[in-house]
C-alpha cells in the first residue's frame, strides 16, 4: 500500500522537481506536494497546511538553505529538512548541516533519498513524542507546585530511608524551619522534639513497610509564639511502575480550632449535665415522696400523670449521668476498683434488674443455662453498666414477643459475654461507626428508642480501659450478637483491689 506523504520542494528549477517527485513515486510514496522557490512563497506554504518533510536545494537565487532552516525556525514546527543539491565542497557540506540541515543528497544519486527520509520521519515523531511528553511532565510539575503551595495544608514527599524529597511552605512553617535552609535529603526527626520524632518515626516506618496507609494521626507540636497546635496527618505509601513501595506522601492539617471548639462544647456539656443533676434528683426524690402515696392517697388521674413524670425523670437522668461519664472517660477521672468478678451471678444480676424495662416493651430476656463459669479482672460495677448498656441498646431495637439471651464462654484464656437479639441487625451504613458518641441508628418502626447516643461508646471505652475487647456480629437466624471479651483470671487471684484512672 503507497505511504503517504507531503513534501515541500524548495527548488527554483522546475525540472529538477519533477526528478525528485518521479524518484519519491518509484520509492512507493503516494505524493501530495508543493513547489517554492522564494522566502515569502515557502513561509505561506507552511502556513496554509502541515507538510512531512522538506527537500530543498543547496543554493537558489532567490533563496539559499540556511534562510530556508530559519523560515521553518520561525514556524516553531519540527520538519525535517533535507538538502537535495547537485554538487557541494566538502566544507559547504559541514556548514549546512551545522544549520541545522537533518542530511544532504546529491542529486545524481537519489536512491539514497527514501530510506533517509524514512529515517527521518520517524526520528521527528519521535522527538514531538519527547516534546509532548516533557510538556505534560512540565504541565504536571507545575500542577503539583501550584497543589502543594495554594492549599493551607502542609504537603511533604519523603523516600524509603523518610527523607525529605520535596515539601511546601507551610511544611517548612510547622517545622520552624526558614525558607533559605535547604533540608532536602534530610528526614524530619531533627525538626521534632524527641518524643513527636519517634512516634512519628513509628508511624513513617510502618507505612512504609507495609504499605497500609494512616489516617488521622494527631500530634501536638509547638507553634513559634509557644502555644499549642494539634495537627492531623494523613501518610499514605507511593508505588512505583510494579506496585512497589518507593517512597511516601504526608499531608497535615491544622486542627487546632476543631480541639478547642470540641473542649469547649465538652466543658459546656459537662457543666450543663452538673447543674441538671442536682435539681433533677431532687424533683425525682419529691415525685417519688409523693407517688409513694405518703402525703395521702391520690386519685387515679393524678397517680397516672406522676407516674409518668418520674419515668421521664429517670430517663433524662439516666441521659444526664450518660454525658457525665463520657467527660470523667474523656478527662481521665473515671476511677476503676479492679477485682475478680465471676461472672454468671453478675450476668444474674443484671438480668433480674432489666426484667421490669423488658417486660414493658413485651421483650423476654434470659441467662442461657449452657453459659460457661468464670472470672475476670474488672471493676463488677462498671462491667454491670456496660453489659446493661448493650440490654438497654437491644431492647430498644427488638420486636415484641422477642427475646434477648446473655450468655458467657470460657475459653480458658478469656471470658466471653454475649448478648444476643432478634432485631432488625445494624445496617451497613452504621457498622463503621456504632461506637462513636451520638451515633443512633435510625428508628425502623415507630416506638420512640430515647437515649442520647452515648450507651455503646461509653461501653467501648471502659472495656478498652478494662483490658478487652467489644465486637458484634450478624446472629445466625437474624439479629445482632455484641460481645465482650475479657481476660480470663484463676479463681486464687489476689482480692486486693487495684484503681486505675482512665487514660483520655
Amino acid at each position: 500500500m503507497p505511504r503517504q506523504l507531503n513534501v515541500l520542494i524548495v527548488d527554483d528549477l522546475e525540472q529538477d522537481a519533477v526528478l525528485l517527485v518521479r524518484a519519491l513515486k518509484h520509492a512507493g510514496y503516494d505524493l501530495s506536494c508543493e513547489r517554492v522557490d522564494s522566502e515569502s512563497a515557502m513561509a505561506d506554504a507552511l502556513s496554509r497546511r502541515p507538510w512531512d518533510i522538506v527537500l530543498a536545494d543547496y543554493s537558489m537565487p532567490l533563496l539559499d538553505v540556511e534562510r530556508a532552516l530559519a523560515v521553518i525556525a520561525r514556524t516553531d514546527i519540527d520538519i525535517p529538512l533535507i538538502v537535495v543539491t547537485g554538487a557541494v565542497g566538502e566544507e559547504a557540506a559541514a556548514e549546512v548541516m551545522r544549520a541545522g540541515a537533518h542530511d544532504l543528497v546529491l542529486k545524481h544519486n537519489l536512491k539514497r533519498l527514501p530510506p533517509i527520509i524514512t529515517r527521518e520521519l520517524e526520528a521527528a515523531k519521535a522527538r514531538r513524542e519527547r516534546k509532548a511528553a516533557s510538556a505534560k511532565l512540565d504541565s504536571e510539575r507545575q500542577l503539583l507546585h501550584q497543589l502543594m503551595q495554594g492549599i493551607p495544608d502542609a504537603i511533604c514527599f519523603k523516600d524509603l530511608e523518610r527523607r525529605y524529597i520535596r515539601l511546601n511552605d507551610k511544611e517548612r512553617e510547622y517545622l520552624n524551619i526558614p525558607p533559605e535552609t535547604d533540608i532536602i535529603g534530610q528526614p524530619s526527626d531533627s525538626f521534632s522534639a524527641p518524643a513527636l520524632a519517634a512516634r512519628k518515626r513509628a508511624e513513617e516506618e510502618h507505612v512504609l513497610s507495609t504499605g497500609e496507609a494512616l489516617v488521622d494521626c494527631v500530634h501536638r507540636i509547638a507553634a513559634p509564639d509557644g502555644s499549642a497546635r494539634w495537627l492531623s496527618d494523613t501518610k499514605a505509601p507511593i508505588r512505583g511502575p510494579n506496585g512497589e513501595i518507593v517512597g511516601m506522601v504526608e499531608i497535615r492539617r491544622d486542627i487546632t480550632e476543631n480541639k478547642r471548639q470540641e473542649q469547649l462544647k465538652d466543658e459546656f456539656v459537662a457543666t450543663v449535665s452538673h447543674e441538671l443533676r442536682t435539681p433533677l434528683t431532687s424533683i425525682m426524690g419529691f415525685i417519688g415522696i409523693i407517688e409513694s402515696g405518703a402525703t395521702g392517697e391520690l386519685p387515679d388521674p393524678v397517680a397516672r400523670l406522676l407516674k409518668l413524670a418520674l419515668a421521664n425523670c429517670r430517663r433524662l437522668a439516666a441521659i444526664v449521668n450518660d454525658i457525665l461519664d463520657i467527660e470523667k472517660i474523656e478527662a481521665g477521672t473515671m476511677a476503676f476498683d479492679c477485682k475478680p468478678v465471676d461472672v454468671l451471678p453478675l450476668l444474674h444480676e443484671v438480668t433480674q434488674a432489666n426484667q421490669g424495662i423488658a417486660e414493658q416493651h413485651g421483650i423476654v430476656l434470659r441467662l442461657d443455662g449452657a453459659s460457661a463459669p468464670g472470672a475476670v479482672l474488672a471493676d463488677a460495677d462498671r462491667l454491670a453498666q456496660v453489659i446493661t448498656n448493650l440490654v438497654s441498646n437491644a431492647i430498644k431495637f427488638s420486636p415484641r414477643d422477642s427475646e434477648i439471651i446473655l450468655s458467657a464462654e470460657n475459653t480458658g484464656e478469656s471470658v466471653r459475654i454475649n448478648v444476643r437479639d432478634y432485631g432488625p441487625g445494624i445496617p451497613d451504613d452504621y457498622k463503621d461507626r456504632i461506637f462513636e458518641k451520638f451515633v443512633q441508628v435510625d428508628a425502623t418502626d415507630q416506638r420512640q428508642r430515647g437515649g442520647a447516643g452515648l450507651g455503646l461508646s461509653i461501653a467501648k471505652r471502659i472495656v478498652s480501659q478494662l483490658g478487652g475487647n467489644i465486637g458484634f456480629n450478624r446472629a445466625p437466624g437474624g439479629g445482632t450478637v455484641f460481645t465482650v471479651e475479657l481476660r480470663s483470671v484463676a479463681a486464687d487471684y489476689p482480692t486486693a483491689a487495684k484503681t486505675s484512672a482512665l487514660a483520655s
